[in-house]
Parts: C-alpha cells; sequence; structure tokens
C-alpha cells in the first residue's frame, strides 16, 4: 500500500512540474479574431509607409498614431534624442573616424571587416545607465493597464522586466529571418539578463528589428497591444539613410505576415510578440516593460598585413566556409563583439553592456560570443567527446561485472553505488532524448549519444543491479528478521527440540574442491553425517508478515524519480543565477558522492575489495569531466558561466571518496570507525596467541608444545629476539608454509603488533572461524567463488 501511494505521489509531482508553464498563458479571455488582427496591421502599415524621418519628435510635440506613440500614452520619450545620440556615439567608438561616413551611408572604400551573418549566441554584463540627462520616471496612468477585471491602480503591483538592479549578466541570442536585402536584414533576438547585486532579478524578452550591413548596427524594439515598437522602428534610428532602409525592409516584413494570415499560413495573432515562446500577453496579467535595443558589431580582428579588399575577401570567404562547409582551411573562427545600450520608455531606465570605454577592458570587454556555424561545430565536437566518455564508461562497466560474476564478490558491492552510476546514464538519456526535438541540425549525434546512454543504463546497468539484488534482497530480509527475533523464551513460546550436527576439532586433510558458483547446492562434507549430535533448544515466534520490495517495483521509483529530477532541473533554468548555482552545484555534489554508499557498505559488512580500481579511477574521472566542461569551459555548449572554485570542490569531494576507498583497503574497512556503530564481524588478521583462553591457534598447532622458529622466516631480526617466534603452517590452497608471528602470554599487549605496523604484518595471512590458516591473496582468491571454507566446508563471513 506504501509503494502504491508513494508511486501516485511521484506521479503527481510529475505531472505538475511537466504542465506548468512558466510563460504567460497563450489563450486571451477574449479572443481576437484574425480579422481585427488583419485589420491593425494594415492601419499601422499605413502610418508607417506615409511617415517620414523626424515625423515623431516628441520634444517638438510630433507624434504619430500608433500604440505608445501617441500624446497620451504618457511614455518617458524626452530620452529618445539622447538615445539616438548614445547609439551614434557607440558606432564611432567601434568603428573609428576612418569609416565616419558609413554612419550616414556614404562610400568609405572597401565594405568594413564585419560579420553580414550575425547569427548565435552573445553573453556579457550589463550596467545601468547613470549618464545625463537623468531620464525621469514615466507618469503612467496605472488604470490603463490594469489586468481584466480590476479597475483600481492597486491591480497593477508591478511591472514585468522591470529593472531594478544595477549591473548582471546578459545573454543575447540572434536569428536571421529571412527578409534581407543589400544593405540590411530582418533579425530576430532573444535577450536573457538577470541582476548579480544581490536582489534575484531575471526576465527574458524577445525583440525584432533591423540589422544595417555596412555599419554593423541593429535597431530592435518589443512590441505588444499597448506599444506597437516593430511597426514604429524606423523612427528609432538615427539619420534619414537609415530611416529609409528600416521602413522599407518593416513595410515588406509586415505585408508578407498579412499575406501569410490571409491565407491561413500563419495562425499567430500577434507574429511580432515579445514572448520568447511565441505566445501573445493575457488580458489578466500584469503588463511588461517595453524596449528599444540598439547594438553595434565591433570589427572583426583580422591580419593587419592584408589590404580592406583582402579583409573583406578573407571574410567573406570565411562566413561563406562556415555556412556552406567545401573542407577549405579558412580563417579560424574570431569571436563576435558587439557593444548595446537598451531603453525603456514606459519604465523609464536605461542599461547598457559592460565594457570599454566606461571600464577597463581587463574588467568587462561588452559581449562577445561564437557565431552559430561555430556553435554547431563545436557542438558536434563535444557531443562525439561524451559519446566517447560514454563509451568508456560502459567498457569500465563492463569488466566490473565480469569480475563480479560470482555472489561472494556481488554481496561486497554497494547496491546504491551502481544506483546512483546508473542514474547518471538514465539522466544523461532523457537529456540527449529532449535535446533532440530542439536541434535539428545535431539529430543524428544527439541519437547517438542517446544510444550510448540508453544502452548503459538499460541493458548493463538494470542487469548488474538486478544480479546484486539477487545476491542482497535476502540478506536484508534476514537481517530485518533476526532484529524482530524475541530474545528469550516467553511462558506462551513453544520450544522443539532439534538434532546440530556437532563439528569435529580438525578436519584433517581433506582434497580441495574448486568449483564454479553454480554448483555447490546442498554440497556438504561426507563426515558430517557421521557426527555425533546435541540437543538444542529453538525458538518459535508468531509469523508476521514481511514488507519486501521487490526489483520491478525499485524499477519503477527509479524511473519516476529520474523523470521528477530531470522537470525540477528544467524548471531551475528559469530561476535567479544565484539560486540556479546553488541548485545545480548541490545536484552535482550529491550525484558524485556515487562512493559513499560503497564507503559505508565496506564499513558496515566489514568487506573491502568490491570493486576494480581501474573502474573506480576510471568512473571518478569519467564522471566528473561533463561538470569539468561546463564549470571549467568557457564556449561550453550552455555557456554556462566558467566557476573553477565549484569545480575544485566538486574534484576535492570525488578525491576524498577515493581517498576513502584506498585507507578501508590498506587498514581495513572499519578503521575510522567506532565499534559501537557498526554490527560485530569477524576479523581475518587476529593476533595468534599460544595460551588456550584465547583459542585462535590454527588447527594442528599445540600451544603446549615450544615454539619453532623458521630459519627462512622474512620477519625482522628484532622480532625474532622476543620471547615470540614464528611458526610456519600449511596454507592448503597453494600447499606453502604461511608465517604467523604466534605469541605467548607474556609478550603483553598485542605481542608487539600495534600499531599500523603489526596490522600490516597481520595482512600476510588470514585466520578463518573454523580456525584454518592462509596466506591471505589465497583466501581472497577462494572467497571470491566461495564464502566457504577450503578444508571443512564451513561458511565464512564476508570479507
Amino acid at each position: 500500500m506504501s509503494d502504491s501511494a508513494t508511486i501516485v505521489v511521484l506521479f503527481i509531482v510529475t505531472l505538475v512540474l511537466f504542465f506548468t508553464d512558466d510563460a504567460p498563458s497563450q489563450s486571451l479571455t477574449h479572443e481576437l479574431k484574425v480579422g481585427d488582427v488583419i485589420a491593425e496591421e494594415h492601419a499601422a502599415l499605413r502610418v508607417l509607409n506615409s511617415s517620414h524621418f523626424l515625423d515623431f519628435a516628441p520634444v517638438q510635440d510630433k507624434w504619430l498614431n500608433l500604440s505608445g506613440l501617441t500624446n497620451v500614452s504618457e511614455f518617458g520619450w524626452s530620452y529618445l534624442d539622447e538615445f539616438r545620440a548614445r547609439s551614434e556615439n557607440l558606432t564611432e567608438y567601434a568603428l573609428g573616424d576612418r569609416f565616419r561616413s558609413k554612419i550616414v551611408g556614404q562610400p568609405a572604400g572597401y565594405p568594413l571587416p564585419l560579420y553580414s551573418n550575425t547569427s548565435g549566441v552573445l553573453h556579457g554584463r550589463w550596467i545601468r545607465n547613470e549618464w545625463p540627462p537623468a531620464l525621469p520616471v514615466p507618469a503612467l496612468n496605472l488604470t490603463l493597464y490594469a489586468p481584466e477585471g480590476t479597475s483600481s491602480e492597486a491591480a497593477v503591483s508591478g511591472f514585468a522586466r522591470n529593472l531594478t538592479g544595477t549591473e548582471g549578466k546578459l545573454r543575447s541570442r540572434q536569428t536571421f529571418d529571412g527578409q534581407v536585402n543589400a544593405v540590411a536584414r530582418f533579425v530576430t533576438a532573444q535577450i536573457e539578463a538577470d541582476t548579480t547585486d544581490g536582489r534575484h532579478g531575471s526576465w527574458d524578452v524577445q525583440a525584432h528589428g533591423v540589422h544595417f550591413l555596412e555599419a554593423g548596427q541593429l535597431v530592435l524594439s518589443t512590441t505588444s497591444k499597448k506599444f506597437a515598437g516593430f511597426y514604429a522602428l524606423p523612427h528609432f534610428t538615427w539619420s534619414p539613410y537609415a530611416f529609409r532602409i528600416a521602413q522599407r525592409l518593416v513595410s515588406h516584413a509586415v505585408q508578407a505576415t498579412i499575406d501569410r494570415q490571409n491565407n491561413g499560413s500563419l495562425r499567430t495573432l500577434r507574429p511580432f510578440t515579445s514572448y520568447p515562446e511565441g505566445s501573445v500577453e493575457s488580458a489578466s496579467e500584469a503588463p511588461h516593460c517595453e524596449l528599444i535595443i540598439f547594438l553595434q558589431q565591433h570589427l572583426v580582428a583580422l591580419d593587419d598585413t592584408l589590404n580592406d579588399f583582402q579583409k573583406d575577401t578573407a571574410l567573406h570567404a570565411h562566413e561563406a566556409e562556415l555556412r556552406f562547409p567545401t573542407g577549405t582551411n579558412r580563417l579560424s573562427p574570431e569571436p563576435m563583439r558587439f557593444s548595446l545600450q537598451a531603453f525603456s520608455p514606459d519604465c523609464g531606465y536605461v542599461f547598457e553592456s559592460k565594457g570599454p570605454p566606461a571600464v577597463a577592458r581587463s574588467e568587462a570587454d561588452h559581449l562577445s560570443g561564437i557565431k552559430i556555424e561555430t556553435e554547431q561545430r563545436r557542438g558536434r565536437h563535444h557531443i562525439l567527446f561524451y559519446i566517447n566518455i560514454l563509451a568508456a564508461q560502459l567498457w569500465l562497466l563492463t569488466r566490473q561485472m565480469k569480475e563480479a560474476s560470482t555472489p561472494s564478490v556481488r554481496s561486497r558491492i554497494s547496491f546504491y553505488t551502481i544506483c546512483m552510476l546508473a542514474f547518471g546514464d538514465g539522466f544523461a538519456t532523457l537529456a540527449f532524448a529532449l535535446i533532440s526535438l530542439f536541434v535539428p541540425d545535431l539529430w543524428v549525434l544527439l541519437i547517438a549519444g542517446f544510444f550510448f546512454a540508453f544502452l548503459s543504463v538499460s541493458f548493463f546497468g538494470m542487469r548488474f543491479l538486478m544480479d546484486i539484488w539477487t545476491v542482497q534482497a535476502p540478506g536484508v530480509g534476514r537481517r530485518e528478521r533476526e532484529r524482530r527475533t524475541i530474545p528469550t523464551p516467553t511462558a506462551n513460546v513453544a520450544t522443539s527440540t532439534i538434532q546440530v550436527p556437532t563439528r569435529m576439532l580438525d578436519a584433517g586433510s581433506m582434497p580441495i574442491m574448486i568449483l564454479s558458483s553454480d554448483q555447490d547446492t546442498n554440497l556438504q562434507p561426507d563426515t558430517e553425517q557421521l557426527l555425533p549430535t546435541t540437543a538444542l533448544p529453538t525458538v518459535t515466534t508468531p509469523n508476521t508478515p514481511e514488507r519486501r520490495i521487490d526489483f520491478p517495483s525499485f524499477y519503477t521509483r527509479f524511473c519516476f524519480t529520474l523523470i521528477a529530477t530531470l522537470m525540477i532541473t528544467l524548471n531551475a533554468a528559469t530561476w535567479p543565477s544565484t539560486f540556479q548555482r546553488v541548485y545545480y552545484t548541490l545536484l552535482a555534489l550529491i550525484y558524485l558522492s556515487f562512493w559513499v554508499p560503497q564507503i559505508y557498505h565496506n564499513a558496515y559488512r566489514n568487506c573491502r575489495r568490491a570493486l576494480r580500481w581501474d573502474f573506480i579511477i576510471g568512473q571518478s574521472l569519467l564522471r566528473l569531466s561533463p561538470f569539468a566542461y561546463f564549470y571549467g569551459y568557457q564556449w561550453n555548449v550552455l555557456f554556462a558561466e566558467v566557476d573553477f572554485i565549484d569545480l575544485g570542490v566538486l574534484a576535492a569531494w570525488l578525491w576524498v571518496q577515493c581517498l576513502a576507498l584506498a585507507s578501508q583497503e590498506i587498514l581495513g574497512p572499519r578503521w575510522f570507525v567506532k565499534s559501537k556503530w557498526v554490527p560485530p564481524a569477524y576479523d581475518y588478521h587476529p593476533v595468534l596467541w599460544t595460551d588456550e583462553e584465547s583459542g585462535n591457534l590454527p588447527v594442528g598447532a599445540d600451544a603446549a608444545s615450544p615454539i619453532k622458529v623458521s630459519n627462512s622466516s622474512s620477519m625482522p631480526r628484532s622480532d625474532l629476539d622476543q620471547d615470540d617466534g614464528i611458526r610456519g603452517f600449511d596454507c592448503a590452497v597453494c600447499m606453502q608454509t604461511v608465517e604467523a608471528h604466534v605469541h605467548t602470554s607474556a609478550s603483553g599487549g598485542e605481542g608487539g603488533l600495534a600499531g599500523a605496523a603489526g596490522l600490516l604484518a597481520r595482512r600476510t595471512y588470514m585466520l578463518t572461524p573454523c580456525r584454518h590458516i592462509f596466506h591471505t591473496k589465497c583466501l581472497e582468491g577462494w572467497m571470491k567463488y566461495r564464502l566457504q571454507c577450503p578444508i571443512c566446508r564451513e561458511d565464512l563471513p564476508p570479507m
């Protein structure tokens, strides 16, 4: 019943996370008709085509009949002239005085060394603009922007995309949308900004605009029901030449959109919406701050020995090779650099990219990034690299599975360690499958990565888990029954008598039979049938139903936990940067703790050498490499910020776990825990005493006989000068002599073998509970296949 309730809860949480959409609702409370939208677009197009440069001049009381550009909108248009002037200053700083004529559209020799296709991703930092004149806060009539169904100003608690911080991070993804002529093209930019001054604010916006190819300038604007930004875009330019180019391109784009809406090929009501997901604003939500954005491309750094014609030819050939690869060796991909300024007419703030001349270049250098073709090429290489990592992980896993082919070895492996490794492969499987739906250019490689990850988690990881489960699950149930066993019989407890064979003190020299793990069923020495028996009372307790979790139930929980973790991780991408960093780092720490269950398992079961060392070291390095990629590589596919501190913490934590495993193998599984924290366990390396009270001399040794010192002993002579001596015993596995230090009661303490030196000396031999002694390597090799004494077939505790 509890398992079913857990599954239901996980299923509900998964559904909530899956269907929760942070984007605004796509349905308006009053549905607009396509005809009404087309009529509005026709009206805006007529105003655009009939207007001229400086027809919109708020300081001269010149207005346009467009949303947000009328004299009743109360927007803060007093900064528009300053915005134009600042745009020209950014262009002059980026291009220099030599190319001043390009700003006004006059010939200036050969084209500038600028990318004509700026599709790609830019990232950098922004700061709030404090240059005079100070922009007054617009005195908006908030009742006009109240959500539908409310009429008070209190209904508008604030505008979305309102910039309250002073600095932060910014990322812009620019795409080319097809509308192009000889000197300009239509572009769309998705901009994400967040604050890093402790205010935890973040937002994203989609803006449409025009890219002026000659001077590398971009002018973009948001568009909504209250602001016809894209339709008025030419009026935000700085010269009559730029106005005419933008007017023709915007008019052509709007007319093409209307034609697509008329023939039914475009069903979007607001084709130039400012929502990144392509939806429109809801009538019941708070309004958003509008933005007018200017971007200036900086000159591409090329060889100074080339003249203008050679630079232009080389850059165009480089762009053509990136877009249509032919295998020709061209220029190395130079990053794009842009400076930015943005102005919000309704919320009254201005911000710009952080860089020279405001701050030193060493502190920040505006926005930089790579072209989309370079990003895709690097993405292919990175995916291929990760596929090789998955293949190496799979190879190490198969080697470990081959090593753990017996129940004895599987009982020493922590089930949860392998489960955490499989969880990481399952997460990679879902990530590859999800990304392949949105990146068609890399679909083949993403599916290949999906195949390797799916193969690792489903066919090998789960099979290994099932093998370990089969061996360890009965032991878990047995320990639960032992904890519930009544220690003493009561009045209503029935007793019975059974015949238990009593073993002889010495089983003699029985022949050694090494059998495979499937041939020891009901295998007991024949001498047991002739041994005397003693009557022992047994305690019979009432049968209580046991709650056992079978492997299919575990598999269901595993899958639901995996899906829920993926959903939370995707949802975390919308959180503020500080919370994102905390969540992702915490998730990485939890995942990279996969050796902790093995350390606990070793200490609890008092076992060691469960895993191969090439498996431990290899898996540690391979599992850490994706985090090293995201935390330490600047041009990673997610453009995550480089953070060597967090990367160092993750690497150090993984290294500490490996050191703990190594110390358990050398010093013992329980050297760092108190004896009362773990259940009692047998010590295979005890100190051997001659007195009868200790009773731990190997079978066949006579405590009363004098101790004989072996002349061929490898022990130091200083130890032989004591009252103790080295005694030789026969190892029944290799038929060679086992040298063990045997002490008398006069030795005191641990007979001189205390501390690390004594512990290492006792590691050379192993004494079983049935008091048979062997070489450590011999018995360890035997116990990989059989947890039974090689001589008397007595069951042995795990090593």
